[in-house]
Parts: structure tokens; C-alpha cells; sequence
């Protein structure tokens, strides 16, 4: 049924009575449309294909090992072949080692070396230092700089290529000057001065030493400009391609294996048409982009708006789920981006995401985000799609693992679960492809990392929430699902007839949400709660008349079905001031959803004397059940006060009366906003009729003995 006004509960989510402003902004169209907006293009900024610009490397890694299933791919025009820029890299590296080192020879090197200790034995001030100067320092040197010594030269000699060592004259002509191992450096030089001096006194020694090698002049001196620009001639030299691929030339064939040959095809082939474009920016190509990112987004959209309607309204649930395929993208950039050799894809955090979701909403919203999240790593990473494969995988165990969380030791499960996930995916596809045994380590080692933190992000975040957010997850549910709760002690205390009907309905529910895959303990505490509201005015509830008269007796029947509507709002009102999550309070109003008060309106009908009846001033606020744990709520309800009124030891009579409660709800459209389907709705049937018989089963009366027949006796 449409409405033209929102909800009670819509009015009072956020903060009991919210102003009309918030609550627009809460469900504004406009805004949804943003949010959508903005996730699209931010999405769109983390895919390869924006602005025309290059695809990433990673797009030909993914491939490597599949079969090319498209046409054979023919060349329009001549391309070089580019090599692997590792393979570029290491051969310019030995290029450039491999150019000797060019020198300068020093003219007169003994004449400069004399004339610096000249300068030292003048300026020494000890005696004994002095007189050691003027007797040893000279034959040292002279000794240094013997024909037939080796060369001094001023560089390490780890950083000189073992290769001749060359000059070049005025006129550009080269000739080698002296071989490597002919060479002597500084290192060298104070070595051999150390076994010259071995006999002067210990005091000495090292002044001595440290004042000859001062004096020592290099004989051949680094010609730094030359050798530099050698070393740079002879990167330049190093070919940059492997083969020419010709005009008309196949590419690669159809059904070819995609190996590192045809992958540098590719590449390459990519890279011409890429570079022979008269601009980088391309119009078409930034539309393509946007739609990519469009159709990631929409995969969230389209499931919230047809299944989970409820939260596709709520802005701020929109954004958030959003959220989550957008971090990833950018994640799967970033894996790119990053300078590293290590596989950061397989890190990244969608499994985390997907147990996030799935403690919060369900398995089925947790899979579709995952699906999104999973492929928005692929297509940041150039339509990669092998890890979308391993994180699907990952996120699908990850979010079956999180199915009704009632432990915080279920972490280790779910640990257990994403990481059997992740490894046996990477193990088919990576064995499959021939991955050498290090990489397969390494991203095997990724995906344990994964399998650690992404359950503790996704349980850090969900204690946040809880004690931010007042969230209720399936652990913080435990702390209410308790009848010495201060609401329901207040319930049995003024309502007792009303305490008896929600211990029924609970027992109902737990039992029925079981019976269909539903979140029992869900079912359980909502039931517990959703008639919190009779504790204001409980006389006025049939179940809670003993010994007094009907007061509505007295009351028009419009005032009383205010009466009885009000306790709706009572409810959460009561749930307000007690901090009851809204996963909990929400029950209150949906247990009643936006039925009919059949009674006081036919009432109303046979008073009317002055025309129709207004049917809406005799209905509940809503909104109507949005889940399956909302509507079983529902159901149970009207079954169990409805199952008083029949024999409940007739199975047959309980089966009809049950049966029109469910057509009732099913007519009216209370059911329209459930994941509920018939078959469910069949096992929930029995489960109810089940239980009420159960519940009414009949006891044997046992014959008693007369007091006269016992003493005779």
C-alpha cells in the first residue's frame, strides 16, 4: 500500500523524535543520487582505462597460462617487440660494468710526494717524530714509487671494473694504461707502508705512517666525465626489443597459449597503437571507464533496491556498502602503485569486508558486495582476473563463516575458513599456469596474511560500532536475550497475561526462524521485546483483563484503536530509554507492520451514520516486516493469540485458523518487503502448527480413591 506520509518508524529511527529535515536527508532522493555518483567516479579514478592513459603491466600477468579465445589478432602496421623491463634493466646494469675505468696519469707523482713531506717534517714538533720523517720517509716513498711498483690510483678498487685500465689522449686515441690487477688504492698504499715501518718504535708508528701516507700522491687519477660518458654509450647500446613484428604479421592465433613471448606481443602491440594516437586523452575511452564503473557500482544498487529495499533507502547504509567496492579498487591500485616485488593483491581485505557485511546484514548482501568488491580489485588492476577469483573465494568463506557470530572465538574459524578459501583457489589456478614454485610461495604467504587480519580489521571494527553506534550484532544480541532484563521483569510484573503471550511467541519464533535457515537468536530477542509498549497501559489489552471489565467498552472505536496502536509508540519510546539497538526495537513496529484493527474498524463501520470510514485511522503506523526474522515475528504473533481462541487440541482447526492469518498478511502486502519465500512460508506453517499442538498436549485424569474405600482398605 502507498503511503503518504513516513512511517512512525521512519520519523523516530535516529534519535526518537528526528526533525523532518534529517529524516529527508536520511532518505533523500538527491542524496542518492550523489552517493551513487560519487562512487562511480570514484571508482572510475582507480581503473587503468581513465584518461586514455596505459592499461597496467598487471593485465598481461593475469593472462599468463590461459588460452587466447578471441580472433586471431592481426598486426596494421610494424611494431617493435619491447623486452622485459627486468631483462632491459640487468643487461644495461653489465653494460655498464663492463666499461673500464678511463684515467689521467699524474706527471712527477715521486717529486709532488717528496716535496708534501718536506712540508710535514717542518711542521712536526716532536723531535723523534722529525728525525724519523727526515731518515725513513724519504726511502719509503722512493720505495712506493719504484719502476717497477704497481700503480696508485685514487678510487676503491672494488668500484674499478677487473678490466684494463684505459686513457684517452687530446686527439681521441685510446690505449691501455695498465692492467687491473696492477693497481694499488689508498687501502693498499697504507698496507704496504705498514710493512715498510715495521721496525720503528711503537710511540711512532702511526704518526709516522698517517704523515707518509698524507704525502703519498696517486700516479693515475679517475677520468670521471669520459668514463661516465663510455658507460652511458654502452647502455644505449643494449637493445630495448627482442623481434619486429611486420605488417600483416599474426600476432597471436586463436587458441594459442598465452605464454611471456606472446605476452610481450601484447604489450608491445598495445603500447604502438597507444603512442601513434594523436592525443592521450580520449573521449570514448573515458565513457568506457565511467560505464565500468558504473556496472561495479550498479551490482550493490540493483540487489539493495530489488531485495534489500530497505537499506538502498537509507542513505547512509547505501554509502557505507558502497564504500566498500570503491576501497577496494583503490586497494588494487595501490597494489600496483606500490614499488614492490611482493604480491600485495593478495592482501587485500575483501574477505574482511565480507564478514563486516555478513555480521551486519546477511550472507546474501555479503556475497553480492563481495562479487563487487572482488571484481573492483580486477579492474583496478587492468581486468586481473585471477585475483578476482582468489578473493571471491576468500570473501564467499569468509562471509559463511560469519553466519550467526555468537563467539568472539569464532574469529579462529573464520581465519581457518578465508585461508582454505584463498590457498586451494591459488593453488588450482596458480598450478595450473606453471607458476614457479617462489612466486606460488610468496603469494601463498599473501594469502595467510589475509586470512590473519582481515577478521581481526572486521571484528575491531564491529566492537567499535557497538560501543559507538549502539550496533547490535549476533555477540551483543546474547546480552539481551535475558527475561531478567529490566523491560521484561517490568512486563511480567504489570502485564502478566502479556508476559505469557511473548514467552509463546518467542518460542514460536526461535523455532520457525530455525526451521528456515533464519537468524534464530534474532527471532528470539526481537520476539522477547515487541510488546515492550503494553507495559504503559496493559489494562486495556484483552490478555491482561482477569477480574475487570473491558474498558473499551466504554471508549469510541476510533479512541480505541489509538489505544491500541499507541503502544507501538510506547514501545519505543521504552526501547529509547533503555538503549535497545535498532536491529532489536525495530520489531515493535513491524510485528505489526501497517495491518488493520479489523475489530474496532467493523465496530466503527456499524456505528457510522454520517458516511465512510477513514480505514487508515484504524491502522497500525508500520513500516511493514523487512526481513525474515521481522515477519516470522508477525506471524507468530496473530498465531498465538489467534490459536486461543480455537481448540488447540485440533489440529485441523489450528491448521485454518493459521492459514488465514498467513492469507490475511499475504493479501494485505505486510509480506511484500521479506526476503520470504512460499516455501518458506510452508515450512514456518508447520513449524507454528507443530508447536501450538505441542504446547496444548492433553494430560490423563487419573481416577481417585474415596476416603471410605481407602480406610476399608
Amino acid at each position: 500500500m502507498a503511503r503518504s506520509r513516513p512511517t512512525l518508524f521512519e520519523q523516530i529511527r535516529d534519535d526518537g523524535r528526528e526533525t523532518e529535515s534529517q529524516g529527508g536527508m536520511n532518505r533523500s532522493v538527491a542524496l542518492r543520487v550523489v552517493i551513487i555518483t560519487m562512487a562511480t567516479l570514484l571508482m572510475m579514478a582507480f581503473l587503468p582505462g581513465r584518461l586514455g592513459e596505459i592499461r597496467q603491466a598487471a593485465f598481461d600477468r593475469s593472462r599468463m597460462g590461459t588460452t587466447w579465445t578471441e580472433e586471431s589478432l592481426v598486426a596494421d602496421y610494424p611494431f617493435p617487440v619491447q623486452r622485459n623491463a627486468d631483462s632491459v634493466s640487468q643487461d644495461r646494469a653489465a653494460a655498464r660494468g663492463s666499461v673500464p675505468a678511463y684515467v689521467r696519469r699524474t706527471p712527477e707523482p715521486l717529486a709532488r710526494a717528496l716535496q708534501r713531506l718536506s712540508v710535514a717534517v717542518t711542521a712536526a714538533t716532536d723531535d723523534e717524530l722529525r728525525r724519523a720523517l727526515t731518515d725513513l720517509g724519504e726511502p719509503a716513498l722512493r720505495q712506493l714509487y719504484a719502476p717497477d711498483a704497481a700503480e696508485i690510483i685514487d678510487a676503491d678498487l672494488r668500484t674499478i671494473p677487473k678490466a684494463d685500465v684505459m686513457t684517452r689522449d687530446a686527439d681521441g686515441s685510446e690505449f691501455v694504461v695498465c692492467r687491473h690487477e696492477r693497481l694499488r688504492d689508498s687501502a693498499s698504499v697504507a698496507e704496504g707502508l705498514d710493512n715498510l715501518l715495521v721496525n720503528v718504535p711503537t710511540k711512532i708508528r702511526q704518526s709516522l705512517r698517517s704523515r707518509l701516507h698524507a704525502s703519498v700522491v696517486p700516479t693515475l687519477r679517475l677520468d670521471r666525465p669520459t668514463w661516465q660518458h663510455e658507460q652511458q654509450l654502452a647502455e644505449q647500446g643494449v637493445t630495448t626489443t627482442q623481434e619486429i613484428v611486420r605488417k600483416g604479421d599474426v600476432i597471436i592465433r586463436k587458441g594459442d597459449r598465452i605464454d611471456e613471448h606472446f605476452l610481450s606481443r601484447l604489450a608491445s602491440y598495445r603500447y604502438a597503437e597507444y603512442i601513434r594516437s594523436t592525443s592521450q586523452f580520449s573521449f570514448l575511452v573515458a565513457v568506457g571507464s565511467a560505464g565500468h564503473a558504473l556496472v561495479l557500482i550498479a551490482i550493490v544498487c540493483l540487489y539493495l533496491y530489488f531485495v534489500r529495499r530497505s537499506s538502498f533507502v537509507r542513505n547512509g547504509q547505501l554509502a557505507t556498502l558502497l564504500a566498500m567496492p570503491v576501497a577496494s579498487a583503490g586497494l588494487g591500485w595501490l597494489s600496483i602503485a606500490l614499488p614492490s616485488a611482493l604480491p600485495l593483491e593478495y592482501t587485500i581485505i575483501v574477505p574482511g569486508f565480507a564478514m563486516l557485511v555478513s555480521i551486519l546484514y546477511d550472507v546474501r548482501t555479503s556475497i553480492v558486495v563481495t562479487l563487487s568488491c572482488a571484481l573492483s580489485v580486477a579492474a583496478a588492476r587492468g581486468n586481473d582476473h585471477v585475483i578476482a577469483v582468489v578473493l571471491i573465494a576468500g570473501g564467499a568463506m569468509a562471509a559463511y563463516s560469519a553466519t550467526n557470530l555468537r563467539s568472539r572465538t569464532q574469529i579462529f574459524t573464520s581465519i581457518l575458513a578465508i585461508l582454505a578459501g584463498l590457498v586451494i583457489v591459488t593453488l588450482s589456478i596458480e598450478l595450473e599456469n606453471g607458476t614457479p614454485l617462489i612466486n606460488l610461495a610468496t603469494k601463498l604467504g599473501g594469502a595467510l596474511v589475509n586470512s590473519i587480519i582481515s577478521p581481526l580489521l572486521a571484528v575491531a571494527a564491529i566492537l567499535l560500532m557497538e560501543r559507538t553506534l549502539n550496533v547490535a550484532t549476533d555477540l551483543r544480541l546474547e546480552d539481551f536475550d535475558d527475561i531478567n532484563h529490566p523491560l521484561i521483569h517490568q512486563l511480567n510484573q504489570v502485564a502478566p497475561g502479556t508476559y505469557q503471550h511473548t514467552m509463546a511467541v518467542v518460542h514460536l519464533s526461535e523455532t520457525a526462524a530455525s526451521a528456515i535457515g533464519a537468524n534464530p537468536l534474532l527471532a528470539r530477542v526481537g520476539a522477547l521485546y515487541h510488546d515492550i509498549g503494553k507495559i504503559t497501559k496493559s489494562e486495556y489489552f484483552i490478555e491482561n483483563q482477569i477480574d475487570i471489565d473491558n474498558k473499551h467498552d466504554r471508549l469510541t472505536p476510533r479512541r480505541s484503536a489509538e489505544i491500541i496502536r499507541q503502544h507501538v509508540t510506547d514501545g519505543i519510546d521504552l526501547a529509547k530509554e533503555y538503549r535497545l539497538p535498532d536491529r532489536i526495537w525495530k520489531f515493535i513496529p513491524m510485528h505489526h507492520g501497517t495491518i488493520l484493527i479489523k475489530h474496532f474498524y467493523a465496530k466503527a463501520i456499524e456505528e457510522a451514520a454520517d458516511g465512510p470510514v477513514d480505514a487508515s485511522e484504524f491502522r497500525y503506523p508500520g513500516p511493514r516486516p523487512d526481513s525474515k526474522e521481522t515477519a516470522i515475528v508477525m506471524l507468530a504473533d496473530a498465531a498465538e493469540a489467534l490459536s486461543r481462541l480455537v481448540d488447540s487440541g485440533d489440529r485441523e482447526e489450528i491448521e485454518k485458523a493459521i492459514d488465514q492469518i498467513f492469507m490475511d498478511r499475504f493479501i494485505d502486502g505486510q509480506l511484500d518487503d521479506t526476503p520470504l519465500t512460499l516455501s518458506d512460508l510452508n515450512v514456518i506453517r508447520e513449524s507454528f502448527v507443530n508447536s501450538l499442538i505441542g504446547s496444548s498436549h492433553q494430560r490423563v485424569r487419573y481416577a481417585e480413591v474415596r476416603p471410605s474405600e481407602d480406610a476399608s482398605s
